[in-house]
């Protein structure tokens, strides 16, 4: 049986939702699904309450164990290799981060593992962009308006077409 544990953390974009088992997070997105008592995987929830509030009053903190056992490989080298090519400030073009993934050319599917991201802030899909400088799409919150909310966050800006200034 698997048991998961479920928080809910406040942020600036909305409310978060931390799902964890015993291994570590499971998933982070923003949903209104309700918490549980469940202790199994508490410790990953608290750990990762300690690096959203981090990450939002821009300070360090240890990122959260993350439970990476539904992940193919693929999906795991990706989502690995962003926060390596893409640091907080930093972004990437969906085409750069399947060449730093060793796929080069897979930008499309690079693009499919982006939105699929089950950890939304702790591996970084919204600095994930398009080869022009535009943002491209976001599967959380409030879709592009928070990708780039959470990009300018980060010290990113925008041109008047929403296009990255590099």
């Amino acid at each position: 049986m698997n048991v998961h544990s479920i928080g809910a953390i406040a942020t600036p974009l909305g409310r978060m939702v931390a799902i964890a088992s015993e291994r570590g997070l499971t998933s982070l997105g923003w949903s209104d699904v309700q918490g549980n008592d469940c202790m199994a995987g508490q410790n990953h929830i608290e750990d990762t309450r300690v690096w959203v509030r981090a990450f939002f009053e821009h300070r360090s903190a240890p990122l959260p164990e993350l439970d990476r056992s539904g992940l193919t490989a693929f999906q795991n080298k990706v989502l690995g290799t962003l926060s390596e090519v893409a640091p907080f400030g930093g972004v990437v073009s969906y085409g750069g981060l399947a060449s730093a993934s060793g796929s080069s050319g897979a930008s499309r599917a690079v693009g499919s593992v982006m939105a699929s991201n089950p950890w939304a802030l702790v591996v970084p899909c919204h600095r994930v962009v398009r080869s022009d400088g535009r943002v491209g799409n976001y599967s959380g919150c409030e879709g592009r308006v928070s990708k780039m909310w959470l990009l300018d966050h980060e010290g990113n800006k925008f041109d008047s077409e929403q296009r990255l200034i590099r």
